[in-house]
């Protein structure tokens, strides 16, 4: 795929890290919520949340405040999404549990941490919910980024990342091996119609055309470490935020035969 490019201005970003990585050795931990969650979020209606919905609606919460454009618009980009919910459901289902309720799914979606960001927030402008394994932080960026170049004013409200149950953490096993570090968290980006930086985006083969350049400063994901692209794209953001008129970061992922790549430019002073 030929690259394309948009422009863009980077309003927000932040990273919520759940607790400690999972290890190959020990296998499963349960995410660790940040200490000051219930300060930030209002957990009334909490008991049927699951933990990437929490870290979504916390990050939301700290930095969505109101004052949105019409065009404002909810990406997520996950791989196992609410997957712990959607089990936890169907488990009481099979057991005959007399305690299940409609309420673990209140807004009849399975994708539930996009609808709870938009509705605990007000915002009009749509919500996706987006699965690409592990290139999802690049297809959430380009989604986002097609929102804010097709509306002006427009704000993408950008949330990349999991939290991870028993299951979620065997299927990653099961397709890149043990010595995979698994990292709960999610980043979140708010990216604004603007001209602060180009963005180019690319899939396929010739995608890593994009991380050649010499200016450029290479974040990718290595196979053998980190699985979670949150943390990677928060690298990316946080090294364009830094960057001079002209300079570039990229990030370039490959799993298996597929690759995908971003470069951002800045184009005027921070």
């Amino acid at each position: 795929m030929a690259a394309v490019r948009f422009e863009f201005s980077l309003r927000a970003l932040d990273l919520c890290r759940l607790g400690s990585s999972l290890s190959a050795v020990d296998g499963h931990v349960q995410p660790q919520l940040p200490t000051d969650f219930a300060e930030v979020v209002d957990i009334r209606g909490d008991r049927y949340r699951d933990g990437f919905a929490r870290a979504c609606l916390y990050l939301a919460n700290r930095h969505i405040n109101g004052s949105e454009p019409a065009a404002a618009t909810v990406v997520v980009g996950t791989q196992y999404g609410n997957l712990e919910a959607m089990l936890r459901f169907q488990r009481q289902a099979l057991a005959a549990d007399k305690m299940i309720s409609a309420q673990q799914f209140p807004h009849a979606t399975t994708s539930s941490a996009s609808t709870f960001v938009n509705i605990d927030k007000k915002l009009t402008g749509g919500n996706a919910t987006l699965n690409s394994g592990t290139l999802t932080p690049v297809a959430a960026l380009l989604h986002a980024l097609l929102h804010v170049q097709t509306h002006n004013p427009a704000r993408s409200h950008v949330f990349v990342g999991d939290a991870y149950c028993a299951e979620a953490v065997d299927d990653i096993r099961k397709q890149a091996g043990p010595s995979r570090r698994i990292t709960p968290g999610v980043c979140y980006t708010a990216l604004n119609s603007g001209s602060e930086f180009q963005a180019e985006v690319s899939f396929g083969d010739t995608a890593f055309d994009l991380c050649s350049a010499s200016a450029t400063r290479l974040c990718g994901i290595d196979p053998a470490e980190e699985h979670n692209g949150a943390f990677a794209l928060h690298a990316l953001l946080l090294s364009a935020q830094a960057l001079d008129v002209g300079g570039c970061a990229s990030l370039g992922i490959q799993f298996g035969a597929r690759r995908a790549a971003v470069r951002l430019t800045r184009l005027i002073p921070a």
